[in-house]
């Protein structure tokens, strides 16, 4: 065997573990059918029975709209499924004024409630204070 057919040889295996890692890793994400396809949050999450779970991990929240009805007080169970400290806090509009803030809190699987006083109906903003592109918002009808 020559030097070039042995370089030719290596250079196609190296190209095939390429391209079977790049395929292994397309296909080892989650598939969550909440999350839309372009990979953001996504996602909502119904206040029942006044309340409603929301999570955190990767630096996302788990929904990013929480629909409550109007009127009525509600409690958020928010678990941090990570060790980067988080917390969600609700605001008029992003940069408004504050409705409520939650306890910041450090995972991973920790957990705290906030209850949020009686809304009218509109829209409404929520964020985690320490990472602020973590949001969403907050619908509140009826």
């Amino acid at each position: 065997m020559n030097l070039t057919s042995f370089a030719l040889r290596r250079g196609a295996l190296i190209a095939l573990i390429l391209v079977f890692a790049s395929v292994l890793a397309a296909c080892s994400g989650d598939s969550d059918a909440s999350e839309p396809a372009d990979g953001g949050t996504g996602g909502t999450a119904t206040v029942a029975d006044g309340e409603v779970a929301l999570s955190a991990n990767n630096l996302e929240f788990d929904a990013s709209t929480i629909e409550a009805p109007a009127g009525a007080e509600f409690t958020i169970t928010f678990t941090n499924n990570e060790s980067q400290p988080h917390n969600v806090a609700i605001y008029s509009e992003e940069g408004g004024d504050e409705i409520v803030v939650g306890e910041v809190i450090t995972g991973p699987d920790a957990t705290t409630q906030i209850v949020v006083p009686a809304l009218e109906a509109g829209t409404y903003y929520f964020q985690c204070d320490i990472h602020p592109d973590m949001n969403g918002t907050v619908v509140v009808s009826g």
